[in-house]
């Protein structure tokens, strides 16, 4: 994969699921505001980590970490959320995917600028 190409796909990656995610987080509005900042500062931390693992030069701590955190996010909302305070059954999932499409596309391996054939006209 070419730096193009890497870069082609992290922003694909990236402007679909959020795209998901704004769709995902309909409904939620009807939760109390206690209960609506609280998904909405975890939901927000978990995807600054998802784009923190192409960002970082600690990639693979990112993801373990970013794993962890969506694994965790259910008990943080139980723990510390409102009475009543409930993640979008599809949010887990959403964020999931979006990870491990990231940790692909980052993971997987690219040409060196020198390997590149001359683009053709």
């Amino acid at each position: 994969m070419t730096d193009e190409e890497y870069r082609a796909n992290l922003n694909g990656i990236n402007i679909f699921f959020g795209a998901v995610l704004g769709f995902v987080l309909a409904g939620t509005e009807t939760l109390e505001t206690a209960g609506f900042t609280l998904v909405l500062v975890l939901c927000s931390a978990i995807v600054i980590s998802i784009l923190y693992i192409s960002s970082s030069e600690r990639r693979l701590v990112y993801f373990l970490y970013t794993a962890v955190g969506i694994a965790c996010l259910p008990q943080v909302v139980t723990l510390i959320g409102p009475a009543g305070t409930t993640l979008p059954p599809k949010l887990i999932p959403t964020l999931a995917v979006w990870t491990a499409m990231t940790a692909f596309v980052e993971f997987a391996p690219r040409a060196r600028p020198e390997d590149i054939a001359t683009p053709r006209p």
